[in-house]
């Protein structure tokens, strides 16, 4: 069975970031591991026009930051089969459409360490119940200051989705930070684990890194230990002294 990590928190928190270093530090040290992201696990609107579809990102009953726009049972699908090992097919979701593009990605199977990331990864609402949640065998919630989240979900909108910056303002006042505070932070309660990292980013760019590495490889660390077992023998409590500890 393949260890599975559950990784969430608001959009522009890290998760993902966090995710994708940590993959890269367990399969630099020998574990088969695999990042899969929950963004591709939204329902295909393509049936709507995209006016309608660009308008529903104001609508806080049915928003891409609501857990109705999730589909939760192809999550689950996905989640299952990376649990069991199996190897499949998954479509890519093309943000810039609201639907699933051409673009597919092979998932490899017999992983050692799956990840699974997103802002629902940890939720347990009447769509999914605790279906998500008994899978994962350790549970992270991610947390970093409103203003770097947002930065980052400015910057990602603009520069990978097309987006206008006016647009990306309104849907933040409108939509993103209610259902941060009304679905998403919620979830932190369920996590095994919450990374609360807090960075000034005017010391720069490589200052974000070095931080993020930092906490990436510290949290793959702890996972290596989980399927490979300790690097260091066990210290037995004869072997220890401890000043005022008998």
């Amino acid at each position: 069975m393949t260890y599975l990590i559950g990784i969430a928190g608001g959009s522009g928190s890290g998760k993902g970031t966090i995710a994708e270093l940590m993959e890269k530090h367990l399969t630099t040290w020998g574990v088969k591991t695999f990042v899969l992201s929950a963004d591709d696990c939204y329902k295909d609107l393509s049936y709507m026009d995209k006016a309608e579809r660009d308008n529903l990102c104001f609508n806080p009953e049915f928003n891409f930051d609501h857990p109705k726009s999730v589909d939760f049972d192809k999550l689950l699908g996905y989640v299952t089969n990376l649990k069991n090992g199996r190897a499949f097919e998954m479509p890519r979701y093309d943000f810039t459409e609201h639907s699933y593009g051409e673009q597919k990605v092979d998932v490899p199977g017999s992983l050692d360490v799956a990840i699974v990331e997103g802002i629902y990864t940890l939720y347990s609402g009447t769509e999914i119940g605790n279906g998500l949640l008994s899978t994962y065998d350790h549970k992270i919630f991610v947390i970093t200051t409103p203003e770097i989240a947002q930065n980052r979900r400015i910057r990602r909108d603009v520069s990978e989705r097309g987006r206008e910056l006016g647009h990306v303002l309104k849907h933040l006042d409108a939509t993103v930070i209610p259902m941060h505070r009304k679905f998403i932070y919620p979830t932190a309660v369920s996590a095994d684990d919450v990374i609360d990292w807090r960075v000034d980013e005017t010391q720069g760019a490589d200052a974000v890194k070095k931080q993020l590495i930092g906490i990436a490889r510290q949290k793959a660390f702890s996972v290596y230990e989980r399927v490979r077992g300790p690097l260091l023998s066990e210290l037995r409590l004869e072997d220890v002294m401890i000043n005022g500890i008998g």
